[in-house]
């Protein structure tokens, strides 16, 4: 799990969490309750066997994915009121024993952001040829795989395709692929890749294009 991780204000979070043993095995395994770190008491984020007992601003907006030793948290929509809460998971609490892990050991803290990292276009030169195609890139990153941004080009005419793949523990990215045919009207143009992230945040990046005919 890890110990810091960023979430985008009205989208969901997904925090990846996962679990082993070898010994002093749980009873339950696939009993997973999360709770926010505090000095007193155990204030739950997530308990699917009591969730009236969560707290106000984890209620109704948590779930988590228990199969396979895993313990990951899911969060949406996240709000302000998430921002700084270091939470932590427990693997069958009701059942503590001598030699049981002390999980509050291992926490998380939630950093809430208005925006990710800016989009990023990259293309294979700084000019295009008139008439002949090329590929351009752009790139969006954020850290739910429930919830994948639109991405869109101002070229809506010529073909484009996204996929999409994890990057690193926490974070996904989408990658629009764009082949762009430039004609000698284009030169001096925006080209403009657009995010459409869920909670109506929305991210553009813009590269200006430079058209070169190959026979001058």
């Amino acid at each position: 799990m890890p110990g810091n991780i960023k979430g985008l204000v009205g989208s969901c979070l997904v925090i990846p969490c996962t679990f082993d043993y070898y010994s002093n095995p749980p009873r339950r395994p696939d009993r997973v309750v999360w709770y926010q770190y505090a000095n007193h008491k155990y204030p739950i984020v997530y308990d699917d066997w009591y969730p009236s007992d969560v707290i106000g601003i984890f209620y109704g907006k948590t779930r988590v994915f228990n199969f396979n030793k895993k313990c990951s948290l899911q969060i949406y929509p996240v709000t302000w009121h998430h921002h700084r809460q270091r939470i932590y998971p427990w693997v069958d609490p009701e059942n503590i024993g001598r030699y049981t892990h002390r999980f509050f050991d291992k926490t998380v803290t939630i950093e809430v952001v208005s925006s990710f990292s800016p989009l990023t276009i990259s293309h294979t030169s700084d000019e295009f040829l008139e008439g002949q195609a090329s590929k351009v890139i752009c790139t969006a990153s954020y850290t739910c795989p429930k919830h994948i941004p639109t991405l869109t080009w101002n070229y809506g005419t010529m073909p484009a395709s996204t996929d999409t793949s994890k990057r690193g523990n926490t974070e996904w990215r989408s990658v629009s692929t764009l082949t762009f045919t430039a004609s000698a009207k284009d030169h001096g143009r925006s080209l403009t890749c657009s995010a459409q992230f869920t909670g109506g945040q929305r991210q553009e990046k813009s590269i200006t294009l430079q058209v070169k005919n190959e026979y001058k």
